[in-house]
């Protein structure tokens, strides 16, 4: 019990000391006691729940999500491989550290890139940020906090419907799916190379979408995307008559951010809180939260 505490403490300490090293000091402070207050929350639940002991006795035992996706804590931290059957994370945002998230996450991340390689032989999905091994402040998002959030590059694709390999940065793709641009990220690397006859590649994206969302292993919450993207992925999925109920999804949970760039160059996807997180304080925080209730009970499209 003793030991999950300290490992709780000693993880929002870390992430509120970066907020003030990022400049705002004074809510710094601030957030480090309002944090600390909590901690009472969480040690609370640790001596109610007897399988914790059994939990935290191992460092092998399930990982925590703590707060909320900007304000937030990363407990038992799981790194996603940095390369994977369907995926890799890329050279220049694996150097940057945050490769860490919830266990749940890594989970279906790897599992929905192997589907999608399966399905579609030469697929490489590129990864960029997840979250510190602690979790806490980082100067490149306002997210990616608490586990819970993942960036992925768009697939892209030649003339012939081929993938694009060892792509030195994120492509910005225009409004019809051609590409626009290199986007390096927040990397300040200058792409020398030059464009590539390419453009989004539908088939291979909506089935990395189509399989996160139906991932039994985790339930996702929001996809941040640029809102004439997701009409062409959605597009792709009618032509692929897709399940209604998945498709009706999509709908809901493909969005165009309202506070950031419109992720033209890649997808950031958000999980719900698992159970066992949100028992240690883990919030969903946003507009619709009443989002997993309703595709928990709700029955099949019509």
């Amino acid at each position: 019990m003793a030991r999950a505490a300290n490992v709780l403490v000693d993880a929002l300490v870390d992430g509120a000391r970066s907020t003030a090293r990022e400049g705002a000091i004074k809510g710094g402070v601030r957030d480090v006691l309002r944090r600390l207050r909590r901690v009472g929350l969480a040690m609370a639940a640790l001596s109610v729940l007897p399988s914790c002991v059994g939990v935290f006795a191992s460092p092998a035992g399930p990982s925590l999500s703590w707060g909320t996706h900007s304000h937030g804590a990363l407990l038992g931290a799981v790194a996603l491989p940095a390369e994977g059957d369907g995926y890799q994370v890329h050279p220049d945002w694996r150097a940057r550290g945050r490769t860490f998230a919830i266990e749940e996450l890594v989970g279906g991340l790897t599992r929905a890139f192997a589907q999608v390689e399966q399905a579609a032989p030469g697929s490489v999905a590129y990864v960029g940020d997840l979250s510190l091994r602690r979790g806490g402040d980082s100067s490149m998002h306002r997210s990616h906090e608490s586990g819970r959030d993942v960036d992925i590059f768009y697939y892209a694709a030649d003339r012939e419907g081929d993938p694009l390999p060892h792509l030195p940065a994120m492509l910005r793709f225009a409004d019809d799916g051609s590409v626009a641009a290199w986007s390096a990220g927040k990397t300040a690397r200058s792409i020398r190379e030059p464009l590539p006859d390419a453009h989004l590649d539908l088939r291979r994206t909506w089935a990395l979408v189509a399989n996160l969302l139906s991932d039994p292993g985790m339930e996702v919450q929001w996809i941040f995307i640029h809102k004439p993207i997701a009409d062409l992925l959605l597009q792709e999925a009618e032509r692929e008559k897709a399940d209604p109920a998945l498709l009706a999804r999509a709908r809901e949970i493909l969005h165009q951010p309202t506070d950031a760039r419109p992720h033209d160059d890649h997808m950031h996807v958000r999980v719900f809180c698992p159970t066992a997180s949100r028992v240690f304080g883990c919030a969903d925080k946003g507009p619709r939260r009443w989002l997993k209730k309703r595709w928990k009970y709700m029955g099949p499209a019509s």
